[in-house]
């Protein structure tokens, strides 16, 4: 009982440690290639939460192929970064809009790519 105990104790303190707030969607397949893929960073301030609207593709153009899969990597790997959520588009449709919102006196840094196919 105490082993038990104790491995789930050390299972929980791993868990928290390595808290990060990844987001795939989709699946990449053969044929799939990295249409869209950007960087998004911004600086943390205290008692302030940080956003930013990313919008693929960017208001003026087009965009002729159809998204597959959507992977947004959080590189804050401790839990403090920020959480993605896609409010609009997605897989099956040729746009995506994904909001990115930070924790209260936090930044954010996540690496977004966008997979498709023509």
């Amino acid at each position: 009982m105490r082993a038990i105990t104790i491995i789930s104790f050390l299972c929980l303190l791993a868990a928290a440690a390595c808290q990060s707030h990844d987001l795939v969607v989709g699946q990449t397949t053969y044929g799939d290639v990295a249409i869209y893929k950007i960087n998004e960073y911004k600086y943390g301030f205290p008692f302030i939460v940080r956003t930013s609207i990313i919008e693929y593709p960017e208001p003026g153009f087009q965009n002729f192929a159809y998204i597959r899969a959507i992977h947004i990597k959080d590189n804050d790997r401790d839990g403090s970064g920020g959480y993605p959520t896609i409010s609009a588009g997605g897989i099956g449709q040729r746009f995506v809009k994904i909001k990115l919102k930070s924790q209260r006196g936090n930044g954010f840094n996540f690496t977004i790519t966008i997979y498709g196919r023509y």
